[in-house]
C-alpha cells in the first residue's frame, strides 16, 4: 500500500514538472528608463507550448538597485500593469522577478538619478530636505531682499537641514534656488541684527556664525558687533588671548622679584 502511495506521489510530482515545463514566461517593460518616483510599467507574458497566451495569476517581486525598496504583488499575465516603488528607490538597475508554478524569470529596468530638494520657510527658518534618490550637494543660493549668498549642504536621501534667516528687523522677499528648483516667499518677517544679513546653520553639530557669502556691512559698527556676538569662536579666541596676556604679566613680575 505504501509503495502504491509513493508511486502515485511520484507520478503527480512528475506531471507537475512536465506541466510547468510546458509554459514559457517572459518580462517586458514599457520603457527602458524610468524617472525616480515614476510607476514601473511592465508585462509578464505567459505562453503554453504552442506559444498561445495563458491568462493566469503570476507573482512578481520588484526591487530597486540596492534592494532597499521592494514590493511583491500578484498580477494578471499578458497585461501591462503599473506598480509604484517609493520615490526614494535608489537609482540604477532595478529588477522584476516573475514566478509561476515552478517557473521563474527575471527582468530589469533602469531608474534615473535624481538630485532634488524641497525648500520650505516657516517664520524665520529655512528648511532644505533631500527628496531625491542620491546625495544632495547642490549649491543653494539664498536671496534676502537685495542681498544674495550661497549655502553648500550635503544631505543623504531623506535628510534635511535648517537655517535661521537673519536681517535688520523688517519684512523681506526671500528667494531660494539651486538651479533646478526655485522657491520664493514674500512678506517674511525677520528680526533685527544690526546690518547682518544671512543664514545661520541650526544643526547643533555644525552651528556657526552667519555664513553662505552674506556678510555684515563693513562700514557698520553695529552690524560688525552683531556679527561678532554670533560667533562662539570669537569669544573663545578673545578669552585665550586675555588669559595668555595675564600669564605673561605674572611671569615677568615673578622674574623681577627673583632677580631683586
Amino acid at each position: 500500500m505504501k509503495k502504491i502511495f509513493v508511486f502515485l506521489l511520484c507520478i503527480i510530482f512528475s506531471a507537475s514538472i512536465i506541466s510547468a515545463s510546458d509554459y514559457k514566461i517572459d518580462i517586458s517593460t514599457a520603457q527602458e528608463i524610468f524617472e525616480a518616483g515614476e510607476p514601473i510599467i511592465f508585462k509578464v507574458s505567459l505562453l503554453d507550448s504552442d506559444n498561445k497566451p495563458v491568462n493566469d495569476k503570476v507573482t512578481v517581486i520588484l526591487e530597486d538597485a540596492e534592494k532597499r525598496v521592494g514590493i511583491q504583488e500578484t498580477i494578471n499575465s499578458n497585461e501591462f500593469v503599473s506598480l509604484e516603488l517609493s520615490d526614494k528607490a535608489s537609482y540604477g538597475k532595478g529588477s522584476i522577478i516573475a514566478q509561476y508554478k515552478n517557473l521563474e524569470t527575471k527582468g530589469f529596468f533602469e531608474i534615473n538619478i535624481k538630485e532634488l530638494a524641497k525648500f520650505e520657510i516657516e517664520n524665520d527658518e529655512l528648511k532644505i530636505t533631500n527628496i531625491g534618490n542620491t546625495q544632495y550637494t547642490r549649491t543653494v543660493q539664498i536671496t534676502i531682499g537685495e542681498t544674495t549668498g550661497n549655502k553648500y549642504p550635503k544631505l543623504n536621501v531623506g535628510e534635511d537641514i535648517s537655517y535661521k534667516l537673519v536681517a535688520p528687523k523688517g519684512t523681506y522677499n526671500i528667494k531660494i534656488s539651486d538651479g533646478i528648483t526655485t522657491f520664493t516667499q514674500g512678506n517674511v518677517q525677520l528680526t533685527g541684527t544690526g546690518q547682518v544679513i544671512g543664514a545661520i546653520d541650526r544643526t547643533p553639530s555644525k552651528r556657526s556664525p552667519v555664513t553662505g557669502g552674506i556678510r555684515p556691512d563693513k562700514n557698520s559698527e553695529e552690524g560688525f558687533l552683531s556679527y561678532m556676538k554670533n560667533s562662539k569662536f570669537t569669544y573663545v579666541f578673545i578669552f585665550v588671548i586675555f588669559g595668555a596676556t595675564i600669564l605673561l604679566a605674572i611671569e615677568k613680575r615673578f622674574k623681577k622679584k627673583v632677580i631683586s
